[in-house]
């Protein structure tokens, strides 16, 4: 399995695209938070402009139509749904660690595939991560919900295959996210049941179009390009930055304050990505000197 090399070269800028598309990722859960839409409104609204801006931004609206192309969308689309609609059952911590399990499905899938043994250091990382990420919200753990649990994991299950699907032969990620955020039209018809869509005022939808622009549109963007040159196993790991800076921003804009165990989760799990980029790049260097 490859490894999130540290260089000067073009495979450098991969693991920072997305880096950067999880960033953006991150401002979901106060977004979110903030629209008293309904879910299916949410989804609708962000969705679209999301494709609007990916389309504008790649100067393309053609799809060309591949299973792993189609595979990774209906993931980012179910996945989408999933997180939005799980945010209504249970709390937002037991969504973001529960989804986050997608690592591990991963590796799993990857290891299947590829019928080879894993790296020592893939699967101490992914362990280590999912642990740092289980310390930031294990206070809330319990809290929530039974099915908006399930419904979380579920969004783990399924992110898992966006990342399988987009290193498949024949895959587009760009296709792919285009379509993906192209299907919340299906969820049109929910306008029509939301009460608070023209009420609320005009801040649900100014947040709302900003989550579209650039914590869907663009960080798509970032992440299609990243995947070109960066791994499954490597850019779900750095994915896992998002849900860590979720609860921050929350802090920051809404005022809720993380615990001790939110801060030692928050730093097992950068210590523990950087630690990953610095052994592999020391890997990489002795074996191509």
């Amino acid at each position: 399995m490859e490894a999130i090399v540290i260089t000067t070269s073009k495979k450098m800028t991969g693991p920072i695209f997305i880096l950067i598309a999880s960033l953006l990722w991150s401002f979901s859960g106060v977004g979110v938070k903030y629209i008293p839409w309904n879910p299916l409104t949410i989804i609708f609204v962000r969705g679209v402009i999301a494709a609007i801006t990916i389309a504008c931004i790649r100067r393309q609206w053609r799809i060309k139509f591949t299973l792993p192309t189609v595979g990774a969308a209906l993931c980012i689309i179910t996945t989408s749904v999933l997180f939005v609609v799980a945010n209504q059952f249970t709390t937002a911590a037991n969504v973001i660690v529960l989804q986050y399990t997608a690592p591990i499905y991963v590796l799993l899938i990857s290891i299947i595939r590829s019928k080879m043994k894993p790296r020592r250091i893939d699967v101490i990382t992914i362990a280590l991560t999912l642990c740092g990420i289980m310390l930031f919200f294990i206070s809330d753990l319990g809290q929530g919900a039974l099915l908006g649990n399930i419904l979380a994991l579920l969004a783990g299950l399924v992110m898992s295959g966006i990342f399988i699907f987009s290193e498949m032969p024949g895959a587009n990620t760009w296709d792919s996210i285009l379509l993906g955020c192209g299907l919340s039209v299906l969820f049109f018809p929910a306008l029509f049941f939301e009460p608070q869509l023209i009420s609320a005022g005009p801040s649900p939808w100014v947040v709302a179009i900003l989550l579209g622009v650039f914590q869907l549109g663009i960080a798509y963007c970032f992440f299609a390009k990243g995947m070109q040159s960066t791994g499954a196993v490597s850019s779900s790991i750095i994915c896992g930055v998002e849900p860590i800076l979720n609860p921050i921003w929350v802090f920051l804009l809404l005022g809720e304050r993380p615990g001790m165990l939110a801060l030692i989760g928050a730093a097992v799990v950068i210590v523990t990505i950087c630690g990953y980029n610095v052994v592999s790049a020391r890997q990489a260097a002795k074996a191509c000197p």
